[in-house]
């Protein structure tokens, strides 16, 4: 198991934009393959089509993107906020956030909310984006919404936010982490989400898969184990994928009640997972990209040089394609 110091600890790697405590011992595993960008061999490798559709400066960087009925949205640095209604034309804009950069987005029936550094929250009116109180200076790696007014936003040191209005206002989550997954220490939560329902999921460090069936009042740990998990999605037909450290890559059949280690092939940072309708599934990481095909016990590493030379945050399907946005502010679009 994890400890404070160890590698499982370090922060969502594509949005460290500073270090903390537990950060520092884990700086040299991850400096190798992030600067001097080894990557494993292409054998097995799956091809595919790809096209650049939206492309930054060298120092700029998008780490999520939302897919809507209204579009696609993808946040990054500085207050970046780049939309597209089609997945080819890209409109930018960069909102004043004293040099604070946005780490998640979620646009649900218009209503959208990114988070980010130091605890910023800011919600779309119109069209201006508003900073709202969070409560907190903890960065938030995650936010998630349905179409009721429940909100999660989550982030470091434990930190779990609640919103029943659509994101208007929020409140700190009390949690108790030592009886939830067996560990004392606060743990970093890279990724939520949430549905129609009002359940909630969540997953982080110590390998933390929970879930919450009252709108995050009282969790239920689903899976803990060594290696943080950075990425967390579901699909259709009780499918669900969990990916992070190590080349992780756990898998559900059963909603998320239940959840097995399946083969990746990899030993890299994987950042995010998206399905798509017909169950297939895309990773991303750090100089990492993999396919699992629909039905398969193992990943696939997609053939692709913009993948393996490069780093995607976060992954999006949007009209039967996928959109993978990372270093440089770039969206690559996968068709797969």
């Amino acid at each position: 198991m994890s400890t404070y110091l160890t590698s499982s600890s370090l922060f969502k790697p594509c949005s460290v934009l500073g270090v903390d405590v537990r950060t520092l011992a884990s700086m040299a595993k991850y400096a190798a393959p992030l600067l001097l960008g080894t990557v494993m061999s292409a054998a097995n490798a799956a091809p595919l089509q790809s096209e650049m559709v939206n492309q930054g400066h060298a120092h700029e960087a998008l780490f999520a993107i939302n897919v809507s009925s209204d579009g696609l949205l993808a946040v990054g640095g500085a207050g970046q906020i780049s939309s597209s209604k089609d997945g080819s034309t890209w409109q930018r804009q960069n909102i004043d956030l004293a040099g604070r950069s946005l780490l998640a987005v979620s646009d649900v029936n218009g209503n959208a909310i990114a988070v980010g550094q130091q605890g910023v929250i800011v919600r779309r009116q119109g069209q201006e984006w508003l900073e709202q109180d969070s409560g907190t200076t903890e960065r938030l790696f995650s936010v998630a919404q349905n179409g009721n007014g429940f909100a999660i936003a989550a982030g470091g040191f434990g930190t779990v936010l609640r919103s029943l209005d659509s994101g208007k206002s929020w409140e700190a989550l009390t949690i108790d982490w030592q009886e939830l997954i067996g560990q004392s220490y606060e743990p970093h939560v890279y990724n939520v989400t949430v549905d129609e329902q009002g359940r909630a999921y969540m997953a982080g460090e110590f390998g933390m898969i929970a879930r919450s069936e009252d709108q995050g009042t009282t969790w239920q740990a689903l899976n803990t184990g060594d290696e943080s998990l950075f990425g967390l999605a579901f699909g259709e037909r009780g499918l669900a994928y969990a990916v992070g450290q190590s080349g992780t890559i756990l898998r559900s059949q059963d909603g998320g009640d239940s959840w097995l280690k399946i083969d990746s092939g990899s030993d890299a940072i994987l950042l995010d997972v998206s399905i798509r309708g017909d169950d297939r599934a895309v990773v991303t990481g750090i100089r990492e990209a993999l396919s699992i095909a629909a039905g398969s016990d193992s990943a696939t590493r997609l053939d692709n040089v913009q993948l393996l030379n490069s780093w995607y945050c976060d992954v999006g399907v949007y009209r039967g394609e996928f959109y993978v946005v990372g270093q440089q502010a770039n969206v690559l679009k996968l068709s797969i």
